[in-house]
C-alpha cells in the first residue's frame, strides 16, 4: 500500500538536512533513521550533499525550484525487506521521470513512526542539463503507486483518484463517481488518527455521534442538527460568509475539531441534511391509494397468510437471538478483549458456523450473518490496539529517559547550555505527557443491519401508512369543503 506526496523547493541542504534528521538530537537507537540510497552524490551531510546538487542545478538557472522532496509511506500491516522497499522505490521515482543514470537523489528512511516511510530528495535538473517535469506530479504520483501495488502484489490503497490501467493506452484512467462515492464513505467509516491519543478518541467519538445524528430522517437542517449534537455534549459552531454557512467546528471536553478533521466537510453535512429533509417530503407528498388484495385485509385487520406466518414466526425467533450474540461481541470488544470466541458466542445463541457466515434454522427457515460482518469490526479494534500498544511504548520511552548531566568540562566548553534545553524540553515533554488508554470503539455491526424484517412486517407497515394517509387527507377535504361551504354563505 504504498502512497505518496511531493513538495518542490529551492533549499538542496535544508531539505536534505531534514530527511537526515541533522536537528533531531538524543534520538533512540531504534528511531533513528537510515541512509538507503545516494545516487550520484557523495558525503555524510546536508552541507555537502546539498553544495553538489545546486551545482548541477545552477545549469539550468532560471529554474526556481530544482528540489523535488518526496514522502513515499507504507501501510503499518506490510514490513518490507529493504530489497522489496528499494524495488517499489526505485519503480515510483522511474514512474515520475527521475532517472538513476541522469538525477541526483538520496533516499532516507525515517523509523520515528509505526509505519514504514521514506524521504527522497531529488534534484530536477538532471546531469544532461534537462529538467524533469513536475507537472500535476501528485496525480503521476497516484498511478505510480498504484502500479507498484499491482506488480508487487501489496496490500491495496482505497480513495485513489487516478489509477494505473495497462491496458489503456495512456496507462491510466480516473476513477468513476462511484468509485469516488465508495472512497468517501470507505474514509468516513475508517478511525480517524491523531498523534496524541486523547484527541484521536475524542475525533473518533464526535465523528461516530454526528453519524448516529445523521442517520436520524428528522434531523434536516444546520439548527436540528447543532441542537441533537448539543444534546449529546457536543457544541457546534458555524462559520459563514456572503453565501452563508462555509464551515463548521465541534467542540467536546474543551477539544475543538474542525469538520474536515474527521472527514466530514460543510457540503458534506449539508447534503446530508438535503438528504433527510428530500425523503421526509417524498413521504409527505405520497398520494393515498386504495388498499391492494394482496393486503389480504379482514374485519378483524391485517392478516398474514401460511407462508408469511412461518417467516413472522421465523423472524420473531431469530433477532432476539442475533441481537443478543452481537451484542455481547461488541461488548467483549469494548472491553478490549481482542482475541474473544466469535464461534463460541454465535454457538451459544444456536447459531451454526459454516464456511463464511453463522447461520440459524427453525427446521424451516434458514437466515444467518456473514463472518465478514464480524471480522472487519474485530480487525478494525485490532489495530486500534496496535496504535494504542505503538503509543504506550512511546509513552514509555519518554518517562524512561533520563535528563542529560551537565559537567564542569560543559559549562567551560559551552556545552552546558545546549544541555538545559534539552533537559528542559525533556521535562516539558513529560508534564504534558498523556498516559495512554486503551479504549476501543467499535465500528460496524449495527443491529439494525443484522436483523430481518418479514414481509408481513413490510405489508403491515404499508398497511397502516395507507390507514394514515386516508385518515389525513380525508381532514383535509373535510376543512376544504368546510372553507368552501363558509364562502358561498
Amino acid at each position: 500500500m504504498p502512497t505518496a506526496n511531493a513538495n518542490t523547493g529551492n533549499g538542496f541542504s535544508k531539505a536534505v538536512s531534514y530527511a537526515l534528521q541533522e536537528q533531531k538530537k538524543d534520538v533512540p537507537e531504534q528511531g533513528r533513521m537510515q541512509i538507503m540510497e545516494q545516487n550520484n552524490v557523495y558525503g555524510v551531510n546536508s552541507k555537502e550533499i546539498g553544495k553538489q546538487m545546486r551545482e548541477i542545478a545552477l545549469e539550468r538557472e532560471t529554474v526556481k525550484k530544482p528540489v523535488l522532496h518526496l514522502q513515499i509511506n507504507f501501510h503499518p500491516d506490510e514490513k518490507l525487506n529493504r530489497d522489496q522497499a528499494q524495488k517499489a522505490i526505485d519503480s515510483i521515482l522511474k514512474d515520475i521521470g527521475i532517472e538513476k543514470e541522469n538525477h541526483q537523489y538520496v533516499v532516507v528512511n525515517h523509523k520515528d513512526k509505526a509505519h514504514d516511510h521514506y524521504h527522497v530528495i531529488a534534484n530536477r535538473v538532471g546531469m544532461d542539463g534537462g529538467l524533469m517535469n513536475d507537472h500535476r506530479i501528485k496525480d503521476r504520483l497516484q498511478v505510480a503507486c498504484d502500479k507498484v501495488e499491482k506488480e508487487q502484489g501489496l496490500r491495496p490503497t482505497q480513495g485513489r483518484t487516478v489509477i494505473y490501467d495497462p491496458s489503456l493506452e495512456k496507462g491510466f484512467r480516473y476513477a468513476t463517481a462511484q468509485e469516488k462515492q465508495i472512497n468517501k464513505q470507505q474514509k468516513q467509516n475508517k478511525p480517524v488518527r491523531d498523534k496524541n491519543p486523547k484527541i484521536m478518541e475524542r475525533k473518533n467519538e464526535i465523528r461516530d455521534q454526528l453519524q448516529a445524528v445523521l442517520s436520524k430522517k428528522e434531523i434536516d437542517s444546520p439548527e436540528k442538527l447543532k441542537s441533537a449534537l448539543e444534546k449529546r455534549g457536543i457544541d457546534v459552531q458555524f462559520s459563514e460568509n456572503k453565501k452563508g454557512i462555509s464551515g463548521i467546528s465541534f467542540k467536546k471536553d474543551n477539544i475543538s475539531v474542525k469538520g474536515s478533521a474527521i472527514d466530514y466537510k460543510w457540503s458534506d453535512l449539508s447534503k446530508a441534511l438535503q438528504e433527510n429533509k428530500d425523503k421526509a417530503q417524498q413521504l409527505t407528498n405520497v398520494k393515498p391509494q386504495a388498499p391492494k388484495s394482496a393486503l389480504n385485509t379482514t374485519k378483524d385487520g391485517l392478516q398474514p397468510t401460511q407462508e408469511e406466518k412461518k417467516e413472522y414466526d421465523f423472524v420473531k425467533d431469530y433477532n432476539p437471538r442475533v441481537e443478543k450474540a452481537i451484542t455481547e461481541i461488541k461488548e467483549e470488544l469494548e472491553k478490549g478483549n481482542i482475541n474473544l470466541d466469535v464461534s463460541a458466542i454465535m454457538e451459544k445463541n444456536g447459531f451454526k458456523e459454516e464456511t463464511d457466515r453463522f447461520t440459524y434454522s427453525n427446521g424451516v427457515l434458514k437466515s444467518g450473518v456473514r463472518k465478514a460482518t464480524i471480522k472487519q469490526p474485530i480487525k478494525d479494534v485490532k489495530e486500534q490496539f496496535e496504535r494504542f500498544k505503538d503509543s504506550e511504548k512511546r509513552y514509555s520511552e519518554l518517562m524512561q529517559q533520563e535528563p542529560k548531566k551537565i559537567t564542569v568540562f560543559d559549562k567551560l566548553t559551552g556545552a552546558a547550555k545546549e544541555k538545559e534545553n534539552t533537559n528542559y524540553s525533556l521535562q516539558r515533554a513529560k508534564r504534558e505527557a498523556v498516559k495512554p488508554e486503551f479504549k476501543p470503539q467499535v465500528r460496524g455491526m449495527h443491529i439494525r443491519d443484522i436483523t430481518l424484517f418479514s414481509k408481513f412486517e413490510h405489508r403491515e407497515y404499508e398497511y397502516k401508512r395507507q390507514e394514515q394517509l386516508r385518515e389525513m387527507f380525508s381532514k383535509k377535504n373535510e376543512e376544504d369543503q368546510s372553507r368552501k361551504n363558509g364562502l358561498r354563505r
